[in-house]
């Protein structure tokens, strides 16, 4: 009995010391188990998900720096205004393994969202918060249906990278804190720093540590304000670079046409939106597009926004947990709420990412503060908050869905804003991929009604009739898009194969010239100047071209084809052979990749070959003419 007394004053001590016991320890690994194992299973069936149509595109595989692995220009150049650098490397890794299957930017993206959900337990552990309310709060971030959108839609790599980044700043940062350690503060710094490179919105994270000081009663002096100057600094020099790239693409201008003073009330009312999606995740969206004009609700919206934001200040020295919450939601999310306009939308499901920390933070520990106080309805309590958990991960689980592809996510759109046009222009776009080009053209059709002046639309429409044979229809909208937009690149590269088409090569090479001086690498521009070239045998010219395109559009079996076809006219056996060798081993379903193999086994004096190759076409549908045949028989 004496012994086990012993053992007994020895546990009671060891949490005096806050050490965690053997019990406490495997408990905080059960919990981090079963976070990691549900939210995957949550979150697992995006795994089988295609690209979408919002920018996927653009951010890899029609991104000359993924497709080439070019570092130098990951880290100079923006996309579509964004400067995300650290999140663009990632994906040009990824496509070298992947190339244009998403499967494994999807996992990517899946297993960075449980890392960060991880991080947040850990964090709110060294925060010194019990197991039950760091485990609320990290179930909470990783199963909430907000944040489906970071999570499944590969673009918003983001997300997820620059979020793992800025939690292990704020976990280095915490134990710089109590250890007085100068190389974790240097740690928190070099994560705060990568975190930047992710996604600008990381800047948060500087006013965000002098909330960390309050919550670890650090007096606010001025060696703690000198502190952070390294992290204000990077937070200030990021934040002009984004707002740079962000003028130069022109995304500043949307949404500028409300005042200043009516896009204060924007914000208030985004502010209200995301404080109240936090508890009720109610219709969520891709886009949430600019109202014509501002309500009434606007306006009102003013007063609860200033209501919550007034609570830290009231109970700044009574209630710790709710000046924290708060002040963290709104540290995070300020710098989102639209006061100046960026973007296409005054809402994003994504930007509650990080922010909602703060917000689940107050949600468990009132959780928690109402067992202790209500012991005995300690088990409906925890009833009611189990049917909450199962509502939410439902939710998500089902907005997941939404996101399988551009028809599933745009037609959500357009069921909660059938008067906007964009969604119907990105769905008539997906559509004409799939070959569905009478669907296709109603969306084009639609979008224009609702917005005559757009350019990008009259473009795509320009593409479904070009394909269908009708040129006059095609010029015509091609004409209005550059009409609307003279600089419009891919406008002009589209116009100038109508040219070629109707053999006005002079007409053609110069709109394909000016579509690549605006873009040197416009992979329509370069292939269709290189196909003039080669109708009017400037072969080396051609050559040059196809050449520039495939570092844009590796592997692409019928350019290499005719690249070997330019070499075979220029009695560049060897160069057209390889070639030729390269395009039936990507593609050896093509019976003229095999004639024009031939063709040039025969140049080369290699018969036996050459009739083997012949015959192959044959087989394959091809018709060879019989003259040549019987040649290669002799």
């Amino acid at each position: 009995m004496l012994k086990l007394r012993m053992k007994k004053t020895k546990k009671k001590s060891n949490k005096k010391t806050g050490q965690p016991h053997a019990d406490s320890a495997k408990k905080w690994f059960r919990g981090g188990l079963f976070l990691v194992i549900f939210t995957f299973l949550l979150f697992s069936p995006s795994l089988k998900y295609e690209f979408v149509n919002w920018d996927d595109d653009v951010n890899i595989y029609e991104n000359s720096n993924v497709v080439r692995f070019d570092v130098k220009g990951i880290f100079s150049d923006h996309v579509i205004g964004n400067y995300n650098p650290l999140s663009t490397l990632t994906f040009a890794i990824e496509y070298r393994f992947a190339g244009e299957s998403p499967w494994l930017y999807h996992l990517n993206n899946l297993l960075l969202h449980i890392f960060c959900t991880l991080l947040v337990f850990m964090l709110m552990r060294k925060m010194g918060l019990s197991f039950l309310v760091a485990f609320l709060v990290a179930l909470l971030f990783g199963i909430h249906p907000m944040r489906t959108e970071s999570v499944v839609w590969i673009t918003e790599r983001k997300d997820v990278l620059f979020g793992a980044f800025y939690l292990l700043s704020l976990i280095f940062y915490t134990d710089y804190v109590r250890q007085k350690k100068g190389w974790l503060f240097v740690l928190s710094l070099g994560m705060f720093t990568l975190s930047l490179l992710a996604k600008i919105q990381a800047v948060a994270l500087a006013p965000t540590l002098l909330l960390m000081d309050y919550w670890f009663s650090r007096h606010l002096d001025r060696k703690l304000i000198l502190e952070k100057i390294p992290f204000f600094l990077l937070a200030l020099a990021t934040g002009i670079v984004g707002i740079w790239f962000l003028r130069q693409q022109g995304s500043l201008d949307a949404g500028s046409s409300f005042p200043i003073l009516q896009r204060l009330f924007i914000g208030s009312y985004s502010f209200v939106v995301y404080s109240l999606k936090a508890f009720v995740p109610w219709e969520m969206s891709a886009i949430y597009p600019y109202p014509e004009k501002i309500s009434a609700l606007f306006y009102l919206s003013m007063v609860p926004a200033l209501a919550i934001i007034s609570i830290p200040f009231i109970k700044f020295r009574s209630n710790k947990i709710l000046t924290y919450g708060i002040l963290f939601f709104l540290f995070n999310i300020v710098f989102l709420l639209q006061v100046v306009g960026a973007g296409q939308g005054f809402l994003a499901d994504r930007f509650t990412y990080i922010p909602y920390v703060g917000l689940f933070l107050i949600v468990a520990k009132t959780t928690e503060i109402v067992t202790d106080k209500m012991h005995r309805q300690r088990a409906f309590i925890y009833s009611v908050l189990t049917g909450y958990l199962i509502l939410l991960s439902f939710g998500t689980y089902s907005r997941t869905k939404v996101w399988q592809n551009s028809e599933t996510l745009w037609t959500d759109v357009i069921e909660k804003y059938p008067d906007t046009p964009l969604p119907y222009n990105n769905l008539g776009h997906y559509l004409r991929r799939q070959n569905q080009p009478e669907r296709a053209l109603e969306n084009y059709n639609k979008a224009i009604q609702l917005k005559p002046d757009k350019s990008k639309t009259y473009n795509n429409r320009g593409k479904i009739y070009f394909d269908r044979g009708d040129i006059d229809k095609a010029l015509a909208d091609y004409n209005k898009a550059i009409e609307l937009e003279p600089n419009f690149a891919n406008a002009l590269a589209n116009r100038g194969s109508v040219y070629g088409v109707k053999q006005e090569w002079e007409k053609a090479l110069n709109d394909f010239n000016k579509a690549l001086e605006l873009d040197p690498l416009n992979s329509s521009a370069l292939s269709n100047r290189a196909f003039v070239w080669f109708q009017q045998k400037e072969y080396h010219k051609s050559i040059a071209d196809f050449s520039k395109y495939l570092s844009v559009k590796p592997n692409d079996p019928d350019v290499i084809n005719t690249i070997g076809l330019c070499h075979l006219y220029l009695n560049e056996y060897e160069k057209a052979l390889t070639e030729f060798n390269r395009s039936i081993q990507l593609d050896a379903t093509k019976g003229a990749f095999f004639l024009n193999r031939s063709l040039a086994l025969n140049a080369m004096n290699d018969k036996k070959n050459a009739l083997l190759d012949a015959q192959r076409a044959e087989q394959l549908g091809f018709k060879v003419n019989a003259g040549y045949l019987n040649h290669l028989k002799q």
